[in-house]
């Protein structure tokens, strides 16, 4: 089996500490590379911990549900509609779940998927009974347009959970983006895969990663059947990133109904760990081709997201957004055993 590119290396702070004595001081930084994301990180020695829960009724407050689009009484009036050629109705529902066209879209088809009439779900309360709808609704309006064969290859449904995550609203709501070219981090996850399977006795990018990463032990923390679930290597978020690979399915339509509830319920374990230890938010993407590529296996990642107290500071600073270089003083090693339980 080719090697998987996690490069580390080590490095060495030092300082006179103020809280003993300015006695000399030493601090062990780790840089890490993923090969095959192309992230980069640095993990901190001290282990991130969260005092308290943030104030829900603050957002509360500043988004009530007398104005929220997403609520009934302005749904109708407020949200976009399909042209007839794509939907009849205007929107397609499932269960209790809508999906529309983005008001203000990031690529050529882009939509909006609300969970449902709820203003706000706890993180607690994302079972999932409660998220079913919203992801069904979602492959329902993927297979209308690949009925539609507007020559779409690439999808993903995302999450913004909460303003933290950059939600623009409380209420839960997915969104969907698919189109003729996959986005920019798609596109090195395919390119990856490629290069990897062109080397001498390369084979499968995926299928060798999880092999690697459940002979080492470090960050597997599950298999639920179809799916496998790994803390990062390199995380793309300071608290650190749940991975979950979907074995052999090489479309979104490949999926099954029974791989949909091993997701949810995943999802919902991770859910349950993250609630209680302080989060109330997260950011979620599952990338996915529209057509059959052994390049690029369905998966995704989940980043926990944060303020800092007490200012309300964002966990993100310039090292991410203008050195490509993650902060992370959770390592991931400590979160797959702390997550492990939860999959038990």
């Amino acid at each position: 089996m080719k090697y998987i590119g996690f490069k580390k290396e080590i490095t060495t702070g030092r300082y006179l500490d103020p809280f003993n004595g300015f006695q000399p001081k030493e601090i062990t930084i780790e840089l890490r590379y993923d090969e095959t994301t192309g992230v980069a990180c640095r993990i901190l020695p001290y282990r991130m911990r969260l005092s308290q829960k943030p104030d829900l009724n603050a957002y509360l407050e500043k988004s009530p549900e007398s104005l929220c689009p997403f609520c009934s009484s302005l749904f109708d009036k407020t949200t976009p509609k399909f042209p007839p050629d794509i939907s009849p109705e205007g929107k397609f529902r499932h269960g209790n779940a809508y999906l529309f066209p983005n008001a203000f879209p990031y690529d050529q088809s882009n939509t909006v998927a609300v969970l449902s009439s709820r203003h706000m779900i706890p993180m607690n309360e994302l079972t999932p009974q409660t998220m079913r709808d919203g992801f069904s609704v979602c492959l329902d309006y993927f297979h209308r347009i690949a009925e539609l064969n507007l020559g779409y290859k690439y999808c993903s449904i995302n999450w913004n959970y909460m303003p933290p995550a950059g939600g623009g609203l409380i209420h839960p709501h997915l969104q969907t983006i698919a189109g003729q070219k996959p986005t920019n981090f798609m596109q090195r996850l395919i390119a990856s895969a490629q290069n990897y399977a062109a080397a001498a006795d390369g084979g499968n990018l995926w299928r060798n990663l999880i092999i690697f990463e459940k002979e080492a032990q470090e960050r597997f923390i599950a298999n639920t059947g179809t799916i496998t679930w790994l803390a990062s290597f390199a995380p793309k978020g300071m608290a650190g990133e749940i991975d979950f690979i979907f074995q052999d399915k090489t479309s979104i339509f490949d999926l099954t109904e029974a791989n949909y509830e091993e997701f949810l319920e995943g999802l919902s374990r991770t859910f349950s760990y993250l609630y209680l230890n302080n989060f109330m938010s997260f950011n979620l993407t599952l990338y996915a081709p529209m057509t059959n590529d052994r390049n690029l296996w369905v998966q995704g990642k989940l980043v926990p997201r944060f303020e800092i107290n007490p200012l309300g500071t964002s966990d993100l600073n310039y090292f991410e957004k203008l050195h490509n270089e993650i902060i992370c003083p959770v390592v991931p090693e400590q979160l797959c055993k702390e997550l492990q339980p939860y999959f038990a």
